[in-house]
C-alpha cells in the first residue's frame, strides 16, 4: 500500500477499494486509472509517446538513452524541438518530473514518474504489440550505449520476447550469483530455463547451486532431477555423474536420504569418466557416509577424491582439492585422528583461498575452528569461527550461517560469555527455524545447553523434545549429549546413561563418569575418566583431557583416595589455566575447595 501510494490519501483509499474488490495488488485501481487517463488523454501525441516509453522503462531513465529511443525506436521518431515540446508538455501535466537519475554508477540527466501507480497506469494501458516494440527500442538504446548493462538488457529483450534473451539472462544470472545476489539469480535462471529449447540442463546445473546457496535444497533437488534427466537423455556420461552428485547431496540436505544413495549408486564413475566427475561422486560418497556415521569409510571416500581433484586443472580444481581435504580433515577428527585432522584442515585453506568463494571459505574456516576447538586453543576458534560467520553471511546461505552462529555459541559457552553464548544461540535457532533445515538439531542441542547454564530448565526440556531424532548421526550425537546433560543437571543418572545409549562411555566420556559417579558408583567414574585422559592426552584433545581429568578428580574424591585426586586436579587446573580454559577452570577451583575442606 504505501509502495504504489507513497501516503497519498486518494492513491491509498483507491487501492484499499481496489483490494476489497478483488483486485490484483500490482495493478493500478479504476479510480487511478480514470484520474491517469484524463491527464493523458489531454497530452498532444508526441509527449504521450514519451511518457509510454518511459512507463517500459520502468519509472525513470537517463533523458539521453530515452531520447535515443524516441529518436531510434519511435514512429515516426520524435527528435530535436518536438522531443523538447513533449517532455516539457508531461511535465506540464504532471505526469512526470525532471530528476537526477544514476546510470552505471553516475548522476545523470532524466525523467521519472511523479507517482509509481502513473507509471503503472501508463503501461497497463499500452497494448500487448506495443509494449514489445517499446521494450526491443529500449534494448537496443541500452545496448548501443551501455552495452555491459546485462539487468536492463536481460530484462527488456525478455519482455520484448526476443532471442537474445537468453543469453543476456543467462549472463544476469552468472553475475548475480558471482555477486551472491542469489534472490535475483535465482529469478534470473527461472526466466532462462523457460526459455532454452536446448542446453537447459548446464543452467539448471548452475541455478542448483544458487538455490543450495539460499538454502533451499528441496528446490535445489528438484532442478537437478530435471538436468539429470536431460543429461541422460542426451547420453552426457560426465555430465550425469556430476550431476547425481549434486542431487544426492541436495537429497541429503533435504533430509531424503535413501533416495540420495539410490541416486548415487545408479550413477557411478567408470574407467572412461573424467577426473571432475570422478571427484564429485567421491564427495558425495563421503557427505553420505558422514552423515551415517561412517567416519572412516567417509574419509576413505574423501581420499579417493584428491587424485582426480589435482588432476581438473584451474579454479575448479581448486574448489575440489579444497572440498577434498575439507572432508577428510572432518572425518579424520570426528575419528580421533587429531593430529592428522589438523594436517588436512590446513591443506585445505590454499585452494579454497585461490577459488576465492566464501561458501568455500567458510567450510575450511569452520574446520581449522574446530581443529583449534578440539586442541583448546579457544580464542584462536573463535576468530576462525567469526571469519566463517562473515563468509557464510556474504555467500547468502541461512543454513550455513546458522551453523556458524551455533559452533560460536558453544566456543562462548567455553569461556563462560553465556550472555554472547546465549545472543548467538538464539540467532542459530531462527536462522535455521524455517524449512527443517538440517542445521536446526544442532542449534536445539546448543541453545538447550545455554539455558541449562543460566537456569531455564523448562524451555530446555522443551527443545529437546522438539528436536526429534535426525537422521544425521553427528547431529543425533551433539542431542544424545545435551540430553545426558539435562538428565544430570536434573539428578537423574539413569536418564543420563539411557539417553547415552549403550557404549556412553564412548558417546561422552566425562558425562558417562558424572553419571556413574551421581549413581554411586566413583570406581566405574574414575576407570572411565582416567581412560578417556590418557586417550586425549594421547591425541592432543586437551579440552577433552582437562574435562577427563576433572571428572577423575572428582570419582578419586569420592573415593577418599586424595593422592590421585590431587595428581588429577594438577594436572587439570594446568590445562585449564594455561590453555585458558574458563569454564574448565572455574570447576577445577572449586574442586579445589572441595579437597582442602576435606584435608
Amino acid at each position: 500500500m504505501w509502495e504504489l501510494s507513497l501516503g497519498n490519501p486518494l492513491f491509498a483509499l483507491e487501492l484499499a477499494r481496489g483490494g476489497a474488490r478483488g483486485e490484483a495488488p500490482d495493478q493500478p485501481p479504476a479510480g487511478v486509472r480514470d484520474l491517469v487517463g484524463e491527464r493523458l488523454v489531454r497530452l498532444d501525441p508526441h509527449a504521450r509517446r514519451f511518457v509510454e516509453a518511459l512507463s517500459v522503462a520502468g519509472g525513470e531513465a537517463a533523458l539521453a538513452e530515452l531520447l535515443d529511443v524516441a529518436e531510434h525506436g519511435l514512429h515516426p521518431p520524435v527528435t530535436g524541438a518536438a522531443a523538447a515540446d513533449a517532455v516539457e508538455h508531461a511535465i506540464a501535466a504532471a505526469l512526470v518530473e525532471e530528476r537526477q537519475v544514476v546510470i552505471a554508477g553516475r548522476a545523470e540527466a532524466g525523467l521519472a514518474f511523479r507517482h509509481p501507480l502513473v507509471r503503472l497506469t501508463c503501461y497497463d494501458g499500452l497494448s500487448a504489440v506495443r509494449r514489445r516494440q517499446l521494450h526491443s527500442s529500449y534494448a537496443q538504446a541500452v545496448q548501443r550505449r551501455r552495452p555491459d548493462a546485462v539487468d536492463a538488457l536481460a530484462s527488456h529483450y525478455t519482455r520484448a520476447d526476443d532471442p537474445r534473451a537468453a543469453e543476456y539472462l543467462r549472463r544476469a544470472a552468472e553475475r548475480a550469483a558471482a555477486l551472491y545476489a542469489n534472490d535475483t539469480a535465482d529469478r534470473y535462471y527461472r526466466d532462462l530455463v523457460a526459455r532454452l529449447d536446448v542446453d537447459a540442463a548446464r543452467a539448471r546445473l548452475a541455478h542448483s547451486q544458487v538455490l543450495r546457496r539460499m538454502g533451499e535444497p528441496g528446490r535445489a533437488a528438484g532442478v537437478l532431477r530435471t538436468a539429470l534427466a536431460e543429461f541422460r537423455a542426451r547420453g552426457d556420461h560426465d555430465d550425469t555423474v556430476a550431476t547425481a552428485a549434486h542431487l544426492a547431496e541436495a537429497l541429503f540436505r533435504n533430509g531424503e536420504l535413501d533416495e540420495a544413495l539410490t541416486v548415487l549408486a545408479a550413477h557411478p564413475p567408470v574407467d572412461r569418466t573424467g577426473p571432475e566427475a570422478r571427484a564429485l561422486h567421491h564427495l558425495a560418497r563421503s557427505n553420505l557416509d558422514k552423515v551415517q556415521g561412517h567416519y572412516q569409510d567417509a574419509y576413505e571416500a574423501a581420499r579417493r577424491a584428491q587424485g582426480p581433484a589435482e588432476l581438473v586443472p584451474g579454479p575448479s580444481g581448486h574448489h575440489l582439492q579444497a572440498r577434498s581435504h575439507t572432508m577428510q580433515a572432518i572425518n579424520l577428527g570426528l575419528t580421533g585422528r587429531f593430529g592428522e585432522a589438523r594436517l588436512a584442515g590446513d591443506r585445505a585453506l590454499a585452494p579454497a583461498q585461490a577459488y576465492g568463494d566464501p561458501t568455500l571459505l567458510g567450510s575450511v574456516l569452520s574446520t581449522l575452528r574446530e581443529n583449534a576447538r578440539r586442541h583448546g586453543r579457544l580464542h584462536d576458534a573463535v576468530r576462525f569461527g567469526r571469519q566463517a560467520l562473515d563468509h557464510a553471511r556474504q555467500s547468502g546461505d541461512p543454513v550455513a550461517t546458522a551453523f556458524e552462529q551455533l559452533n560460536l555459541a558453544e566456543l562462548h559457552l567455553l569461556l563462560e560469555e553465556n550472555d554472547t553464548a546465549a545472543q548467538y544461540a538464539e540467532a542459530a535457532v531462527t536462522a535455521a527455524d524455517w524449512d527443517d533445515a538440517w542445521s536446526l538439531p544442532y542449534a536445539l542441542a546448543v541453545l538447550a545447553r545455554v539455558l541449562l547454564r543460566t537456569g531455564d530448565r523448562a524451555r530446555a526440556a522443551a527443545l529437546l523434545e522438539r528436536a526429534g531424532t535426525p537422521g544425521d548421526e553427528q547431529a543425533h550425537h551433539e542431542l544424545r549429549r545435551a540430553r545426558a546433560l539435562f538428565a544430570l543437571r536434573a539428578d537423574d543418572p539413569a536418564g543420563a546413561l539411557a539417553a547415552l545409549g549403550a557404549d556412553a562411555a564412548a558417546q561422552a566420556p566425562e558425562l558417562a563418569a558424572y553419571a556413574h559417579l551421581a549413581a554411586g558408583r566413583p570406581a566405574e567414574a574414575a576407570r572411565i575418566a582416567a581412560a578417556e585422559a590418557t586417550r586425549a592426552h594421547a591425541t592432543g584433545e586437551r579440552l577433552a583431557e582437562a574435562e577427563a581429568l576433572l571428572a577423575h578428580a572428582t570419582a578419586a574424591t569420592r573415593l577418599g583416595d586424595a593422592a590421585a585426586a590431587r595428581t588429577a586436579l594438577a594436572r587439570a587446573e594446568h590445562l585449564t589455566r594455561t590453555l585458558p580454559y574458563p569454564s574448565g577452570h572455574t570447576r577445577a577451583l572449586g574442586l579445589r575447595a572441595e579437597l582442602g575442606e576435606r584435608g
